[in-house]
């Protein structure tokens, strides 16, 4: 069980996260009943909250998206369960990179929206941003489409079911007439390769440097792997952009290792793609990170230094 502290400040987190102070989860319990039946009542009359606990974490997100968002979201039995203030982190960079454009509409791709659909949620929500939320499995789908109408985003929000997972924007640049073009597209990639014997139950941090995460992994083995893991994955982006150079102006991945970073830079530079930028994403003891590239001339902003 882990204790929580109202009102802490979470260091490294952007300036600009609701969530860079910590909610007070006592108050939360006393509003919110779904969250407060996973929560612990300590002596003290605090409460404490289970993150090692996916139950506990679907409310916990469900809850905080409805405070701080008004979102009413719910999430596929066995689905990857996004944590708030890591997708907020995301979005805000986003947010960063658009503004030297000083676009008043703006279309962005969420690659693999999953289940909550939760980027192009917060995006509509938040900023009134366009948004294109391709998925390519069926149960993700269903939710997914749930969760834009009963927030009233149709209008804001598009989920394409993608017919074949082995190309990003092939399948609906194909059947797009009206040859829309896009400021942004994010993606979460599937973290582990599935040609390793236990592709989920590696570890891929250093114990001595990063103390391991408080939350429970949640997520399906379709969501969290695929051939090559987050390495080929986000190099098939990049491959896909370079034929998609117009349709997108800057296009966007996060990490899940530090190791992986080098290695992206390392194949965009073999294409040839000079205007990239970086940057981590800080939530308590997980960090991830982020990459950005674009074929216009405008330099990307630059987000921090990896040490």
């Amino acid at each position: 069980m882990v204790k929580t502290k109202g009102n802490q400040k979470i260091v490294g987190m952007h300036p600009r996260n609701v969530l860079r102070t910590q909610p007070d989860y006592t108050k939360m319990a006393i509003k919110y009943k779904d969250f407060r039946e996973q929560c612990q009542l300590e002596l003290n009359g605090k409460v404490s909250v289970n993150f090692r606990n996916e139950k506990t974490l679907r409310e916990l997100t469900k809850m905080l998206l409805k405070e701080y968002y008004d979102l009413d979201v719910d999430f596929a039995p066995g689905s990857l369960v996004p944590t708030l203030a890591l997708r907020l982190n995301y979005i805000l960079w986003l947010e960063d990179l658009m503004e030297p454009l000083n676009l008043q509409d703006i279309r962005g791709i969420d690659i693999g929206c999953g289940s909550s659909c939760i980027y192009s949620l917060l995006g509509a929500k938040k900023n009134g941003w366009h948004m294109l939320a391709l998925e390519s499995k069926p149960q993700n789908i269903e939710y997914a489409m749930k969760n834009v109408k009963k927030n009233h985003l149709e209008s804001l929000i598009e989920v394409y079911a993608q017919p074949d997972n082995t190309n990003i924007f092939k399948s609906y640049f194909e059947q797009d007439q009206q040859q829309l073009r896009y400021q942004f597209c994010l993606c979460n990639p599937p973290f582990f390769d599935s040609n390793l014997p236990n592709p989920l139950g590696g570890n891929t941090r250093n114990p001595e440097r990063r103390p391991a995460p408080n939350n429970a992994r949640t997520g399906s083995q379709e969501e969290l792997t695929c051939v090559g893991g987050e390495v080929q994955f986000v190099q098939r982006i990049i491959d896909e952009s370079l034929e998609n150079k117009e349709r997108v102006r800057i296009y966007t991945t996060m990490l899940g290792v530090k190791a992986n970073v080098p290695r992206i830079l390392d194949y965009l530079k073999e294409l040839q793609v000079a205007n990239v930028s970086t940057t981590e994403f800080h939530q308590g003891h997980t960090t991830r990170w982020a990459v950005a590239w674009s074929f216009h001339s405008e330099p990307l902003q630059q987000g921090t230094t990896l040490n």
